[in-house]
């Protein structure tokens, strides 16, 4: 990796490569486009595609090493500092007190380097929302990470030593000898508490429906194939031959379903073949993929809350995803990696989260919904129903075994009310000490836990209709990346006014809100 006279850093050469992948994949279709299938056409305006098309690419392709020289970036003992820019300079400084997650990605091009990559994600917006090193050894990763949780470490212990008088010499490579002690002081005594069997990846790949994705797959290259064979009439030929011919039809539908049952064991195995969920007592790790690895490292403070889906087909099978809910963002690639495994049994889900957040503990046992909800949940206006009515009767389709509009708007009023009632049935909600818990959903079911100290803002609401049946809303507020809301309907007002003042305990000074029971 290369280093500067003034201490900076820059990011290991093969990032340009990386930068030379990515600009392929992003153009793929603009070259197959002008360079295969208009290949020998002599328009003029495909001609002028060829021209600006090569023009910028020469230009991207030249700029790629004077950029990177141009980027280097420094570790000191509390931010990173990162300065770009060929000719119009740019330099970020970014404090390590704003850094929430760190995530890692090893695409396979860096994994048969021995490389890795890594991004700091702040709680920030926009461009200034991480710093990601593109191409870094492992050993430069480990570096900078340790610079972190070394600044994490000297904070937590700031109030008790506070040595404002004291000087902390510096080395000869500028690095202070009291950042490599903290360093060398770092624990590392994690905790696995999940990785996948087998059995578990069988069961993945049948859940996820991986083995659909084949059908896009076989579609794409036929549709390609087809523009430079004539594989429509080779294609007439063998159905041809398929329809005369039972146990040949039956022989390739089979080889196709095994062959589908393959490629999506496969693609499950490449995502989740070595899936781990780990922790310490201060971060929660989250590692996944085989040539592709990513990894997720959050601290346990910044999990604002728990999520668990369970989807139809998951509550058949008792199976459910928990999710955390955090400050910053994953980063592009990562959006589902906050997801614990997404194919647990639901028991076995509680438990982990219980192991990595003991503070948090989901109950099963809580408070129903009044009668007087449903009331008010089937009073309120159906308006896709409604509007599907309208269509219907405006469109009046006229299709063989469709049966008449008005008992398709039928239908639909009937189906709205059928799963308000599911979702009256199924809404629970707890109010315990620190926590608040919330189940809602009628086939998809969702339960949302989270302190009393992560919710930066509650909110109880009444409509004129709830008024009138003594029912009430609750909202909770996030921090997260966009801002997390969940809500919850028709509560009795008596709860939602218990609701607010569990939320106003942390802030004495804050007025409950009284609500008409």
């Amino acid at each position: 990796m290369g280093g500067t006279e003034t201490g900076a850093r820059r990011m290991h050469p093969a990032g340009m490569l990386l930068s030379v992948l990515s600009y392929i994949k992003n153009t793929f279709f603009i070259i197959l486009f002008l360079f295969v299938f208009r290949a020998g056409s002599e328009a003029v305006w495909v001609i002028v595609l060829k021209i600006a098309f090569l023009a910028l690419t020469a230009v991207s392709l030249v700029t790629l090493v004077p950029a990177w020289w141009r980027k280097t970036y420094r570790i000191e003992d509390d931010s990173v500092k990162v300065d770009s820019g060929i000719f119009v300079r740019k330099h970020r400084s970014i404090p390590f007190r704003r850094v929430q997650n760190v995530n890692r990605q090893v695409p396979a091009a860096l994994k048969l380097l021995g490389l890795t990559s890594l991004t700091l994600e702040t709680g920030a917006g926009g461009e200034e929302s991480s710093i990601k090193f593109d191409a870094v050894t492992k050993t430069e990763a480990a570096r900078i990470e340790a610079a972190l949780d070394g600044y994490r470490s000297r904070r937590a212990n700031a109030e008790e030593t506070k040595p404002d008088d004291v000087q902390i010499p510096a080395n000869v490579d500028g690095e202070t000898t009291a950042f490599q002690d903290m360093v060398s002081s770092i624990p590392e005594k994690r905790i696995i508490h999940f990785t996948p069997s087998t059995k578990d990846i069988v069961k993945a790949s049948f859940l996820s429906f991986s083995f659909i994705a084949l059908i896009p797959v076989v579609a794409t290259v036929y549709k390609n194939a087809d523009d430079f064979f004539d594989l429509d009439g080779r294609a007439k030929g063998i159905f041809s031959a398929l329809s005369g011919s039972s146990l040949l039809l039956v022989a390739v539908i089979a080889a196709f379903v095994l062959f589908a049952m393959v490629f999506g064991m496969v693609r499950t195995w490449l995502k989740y073949g070595k899936y781990e969920i780990s922790s310490d007592d201060d971060r929660i790790y989250i590692r996944r993929g085989v040539f592709s690895e990513q990894a997720l490292s959050v601290r346990k403070k910044n999990v604002q809350a728990v999520e668990i889906v369970e989807t139809p087909l998951k509550r058949v099978l008792g199976m459910a995803e928990a999710k955390l809910i955090t400050v910053g963002s994953f980063g592009e690639g990562l959006e589902d990696i906050n997801s614990l495994y997404p194919y647990l049994p639901r028991k076995r889900a509680l438990e982990i989260i219980s192991e990595l957040l003991p503070d948090i503990e989901v109950e099963e046992e809580m408070d129903r919904l009044p009668k007087a909800a449903l009331a008010v949940k089937m009073m309120r206006v159906p308006w896709l129903a409604l509007a599907g009515s309208i269509a219907l009767f405006i469109w009046k389709p006229e299709f063989r075994f469709v049966p008449d509009w008005w008992v398709l708007a039928a239908v639909l009023f009937a189906g709205t009310w059928l799963l308000r009632l599911f979702d009256y049935r199924n809404t629970r909600y707890l109010i315990s000490g620190p926590l608040v818990q919330f189940r809602k959903g009628g086939i998809w079911r969702t339960t949302f836990i989270t302190k009393r100290e992560k919710v930066i803002e509650a909110e109880v609401s009444q409509s004129r209709l709830q008024k009138v049946f003594g029912v009430a809303s609750i909202k909770t507020v996030n921090r997260a990346k966009p801002v997390h809301h969940q809500d919850l309907d028709d509560v009795p007002a008596a709860s939602a006014a218990e609701f607010n003042r569990w939320y106003t305990g942390r802030t004495p000074e804050l007025i409950p809100v009284e609500l008409e029971g």
